[in-house]
């Protein structure tokens, strides 16, 4: 539906010359041209919500290639209560399989957890890739947009809230099957849904004058498969009375355009197994005519990152590839970079983020979880040796 509504939006504008205040706030300025955002929000449809499957399925963590005795260790080391450590350690909770070790906490025992204790396991939780669809960043500036108009909002934000950490201007949460379970009606359980998959995001919007040298700018963003496209309608919108103005989902590739403000449909098993559709999938796949779907595997990506790219050399530019890392030089995400601090991405493999825009100071709030106190995510650019 954003999508749709800025794409009407574009068309009505392209007439003629705008104000500013249509426009939005202006980015500053750099080689990607007059640019202006819209701060929006947006929220997966109800269709697009499995309330059932997700009610049933519980909390899952996995602790991939770890014993008993590691998780044990790690339970201990948060400092949370002798006695929640033993529930957590209990047969029917811990398991191990051929993964590592499986944990499926009871309700009462995610509940119970102290703040302390609760941020130190999330964030031990979220080291691992395969339980980042278990944990969700909320913004707490939306708590009242996210639930304040739902049915028994203040019941629904009391749970909520019993099972976050906070972090920064962020609350980090976890165990959606126990607060689904506890709401009694499906109006209930659709509106949590809605306002959890809520997100900030934005949209932005090229000005061109009348007569104005498009060079630079086709250059700037004429990059991949529709670079002669991106040329050939700045050069008609320029050429146009008063100009005109472009938005964002004109100028990108074909499946960011397509994917853009979208929450991913599942797929059909039929078809073979599911790509993971991350963070990774997305920024290799940016200029992709046809995605490549193992593009999510660290192991394929990491190689592409050798063969086909290189540390971007000055400023970052339209197209690059930025990795969010931790000191160590552990990959905690990566987002495409577009114009002054706004990256395309998506946050998360799950049906609960879209693929969107947003800020750098966004991303840095929220990846930093993963961050020891005291210490900051590194961001590097790689550049494709083709671009």
């Amino acid at each position: 539906m954003g999508a749709l509504l800025m794409k009407g939006y574009e068309y009505k504008e392209e007439a003629g010359s705008v104000s500013h205040t249509l426009l939005g706030q202006q980015l500053s300025s750099g080689p990607w041209g007059e640019v202006y955002f819209t701060p929006f929000t947006i929220s997966a449809p109800e269709e697009l919500l499995p309330l059932r499957k997700l009610e049933e399925g519980g909390t899952r963590w996995v602790f991939p290639r770890a014993h008993y005795s590691d998780v044990q260790r790690l339970l201990e080391s948060t400092g949370m209560p002798a006695s929640l450590v033993a529930e957590l350690m209990e047969p029917g909770v811990l398991a191990q399989n051929e993964r590592g070790m499986e944990m499926l906490p009871a309700a009462k025992t995610l509940l119970a957890l102290p703040a302390g204790p609760r941020k130190k396991l999330y964030q031990a939780v979220l080291q691992h890739p395969e339980n980042r669809g278990q944990i969700s960043f909320i913004h707490k500036d939306t708590l009242a947009d996210r639930f304040g108009g739902s049915n028994n909002g203040e019941h629904t934000l009391m749970l909520f809230k019993q099972l976050c950490c906070e972090h920064g201007d962020y609350l980090v949460f976890s165990g959606l099957s126990v607060v689904l379970s506890q709401l009694p009606t499906y109006e209930e359980k659709r509106d949590f849904m809605r306002g959890l998959t809520c997100q900030r995001t934005l949209t932005m919007r090229l000005r061109i004058k009348q007569g104005m040298d498009i060079s630079a700018l086709a250059n700037y963003w004429g990059k991949g498969i529709k670079g002669t496209d991106v040329r050939t309608i700045f050069e008609s919108i320029a050429e146009a009375p008063g100009g005109g103005t472009l938005g964002i989902a004109t100028m990108l590739p074909p499946l960011p355009s397509s994917q853009l403000f979208v929450y991913p449909t599942p797929d059909n098993p039929l078809n073979g197994p599911a790509p993971v559709r991350d963070c990774h999938w997305t920024s290799f796949n940016f200029f992709q005519d046809s995605p490549e779907q193992q593009l999510s595997d660290p192991a394929y990506f990491t190689q592409k990152l050798k063969e086909d790219y290189t540390p971007a050399a000055g400023d970052p530019r339209y197209g690059d590839i930025a990795f969010f890392s931790t000191p160590s030089g552990g990959i905690v995400h990566s987002a495409v970079y577009l114009a002054d601090d706004i990256f395309y991405t998506k946050n998360g493999a799950t049906f609960t983020y879209p693929w969107m825009l947003e800020t750098l100071s966004d991303l840095l709030k929220q990846y930093s979880f993963q961050v020891e106190p005291g210490e900051k995510l590194v961001v590097s650019y790689y550049r494709h040796k083709n671009l």
